[in-house]
């Protein structure tokens, strides 16, 4: 235990100082490295708080702590490798190293130089009083974890060079209210801005690929997103757990949607799902009690188990004329249902757990509320399809609205707008459907 120690002159018969050497030494201040050593494994001065004097002799040929910068320099390669609270980070470095600064809790702020190309994984991960960072232009990587869990940064400025954002980087930022990727970013791994839970706004430009497994899950204060044309996978959890989400638009360069990808967005009350699109995955949606209506489009073939499950305000579902398979539970406690448009001709086979029981729709809404819609002269196909035989079913032409008024002929139909005025030939959008009695949100 060396909480009391408060500075080292190490002697100069020592050669190597190894990893974790001096790791949770809360009291020490001052260090000097003497020019004899020539080798000093990773996080040495790991947690060490209360750093404020790093020297390395001037007669040292691989370290140095050029213009009494408070660090320790690898002298070959130009690389920061250990700093501390009063750390100035010199022009002529060009690399900070993995943990340089990790667990310096009480630095506040610190300048990083256009010297700097690659800042390493964890190199500030919890400092927790740091409040504001300015990556410069010069900069093209930043590693894994390097601002993890800095819970007192509210503002973080991305240079204009950076091509890839490491897993979790800014993870746990509680404090960071917004940020903007630059168009040179490509790759955003997962879990970048984890339980960011107060920010508010993001901005992505049209070179990211793909949003990651979990990249802003748990931002709860993220109200919208534009996600640009150039993603095509939006990864498992990507935005689980943004409450405060409401309205999301998905481009139609998107193929795939992951499993929880926006696993209760529990304010979201649209989303619009691409043609694109041809796999929707495991509780994609659940949870997001506040969708009414969800269209799947065409091109999906596949809805994964519990796609939608807990998607309580859900009165309307469109299943697209492509999907073969629909998971187990994909549409469970959707006690709100009450018409389902199947357009597929083939009635689309639903997975059953060990039982047996394939808990699609919940059975009250099967039973009592529902009806099914099926293409033209697929009645028959879907009446004897467990459980598309639950259903009470209506056969409809799926080519327009003027078919569909023809197809409930026996009920007279209205169509009003969401502002109450009744239209005779409506085109695409959202309207409330009058028919039988029974007023419905409808999106054509």
């Amino acid at each position: 235990n060396c909480s009391g120690l408060t500075s080292i002159t190490i002697p100069n018969s020592v050669t190597s100082i190894g990893g974790y050497a001096f790791r949770n030494c809360s009291g020490l201040t001052s260090i000097t490295i003497p020019n004899s050593v020539t080798s000093i494994g990773y996080s040495s001065l790991g947690d060490c708080d209360n750093l404020k004097s790093i020297v390395v002799e001037s007669g040292n040929t691989t370290y140095d702590s050029r213009d009494n910068c408070n660090a320790i320099i690898e002298t070959a390669t130009n690389t920061l490798i250990q700093g501390c609270n009063n750390s100035v980070i010199p022009n002529s470095v060009t690399s900070i190293g993995k943990s340089a600064f990790a667990f310096c809790e009480s630095l506040t702020s610190v300048t990083i130089p256009e010297s700097i190309r690659t800042i390493g994984d964890i190199a500030f991960s919890n400092c927790t009083g740091l409040t504001s960072i300015e990556i410069p232009n010069s900069v093209t990587t930043i590693g894994n974890q390097t601002f993890y869990h800095c819970s007192g940064l509210t503002s973080a400025t991305i240079g204009n060079s950076v091509t890839s954002i490491g897993n979790s980087a800014f993870a746990f930022c509680k404090s960071l209210t917004s940020i903007a990727i630059p168009n040179s970013v490509t790759t955003i791994e997962y879990n970048a801005f984890k339980n960011c839970s107060s920010l508010t706004s993001v901005t992505l430009k049209s070179k990211v690929s793909e949003i990651g497994n979990g990249t802003f899950s748990g931002c709860s204060s993220l109200t919208s997103i534009e996600i640009p044309n150039s993603v095509t996978c939006i990864g498992n959890a990507a935005f689980a757990g943004c409450s405060s989400l409401t309205i999301v638009e998905i481009p139609d360069s998107v193929t795939t949607i992951g499993t929880s990808a926006f696993h209760n967005c529990s304010g979201m009350t649209s989303a619009t799902i691409p043609n694109s699109v041809t796999c929707i995955g495991n509780a994609a949606f659940a949870g997001c009690s506040s969708l009414t209506i969800v269209e799947i489009p065409d091109s999906v073939t596949t809805i994964g188990d519990y796609a939608f499950r807990y998607c309580s305000g859900l009165t309307s579902i469109t299943i697209g004329s492509k999907v073969s398979e629909i998971g187990y539970g994909a549409f469970e406690n959707c006690n709100a249902i009450t018409e389902v448009y199947c357009k597929a001709t083939t009635p689309p086979t639903c997975t059953t757990d060990n039982k047996g029981s394939y808990r699609l729709f919940p059975d009250d809404v099967v039973h009592y509320y529902a009806t099914l819609y099926v293409p033209k002269g697929s009645k028959n196909a879907y009446e004897s399809t467990e459980p598309w035989s639950e259903f009470y079913i209506k056969e409809k032409e799926f080519s327009g609205v003027e078919s569909t008024l023809a197809d409930d002929a026996e009920e007279s139909v209205e169509y009003y707008t969401l502002q109450g005025v009744k239209v005779s030939n409506p085109g695409k959008g959202v309207f409330v459907k009058v028919q039988g009695g029974k007023a419905t949100k409808v999106v054509l």
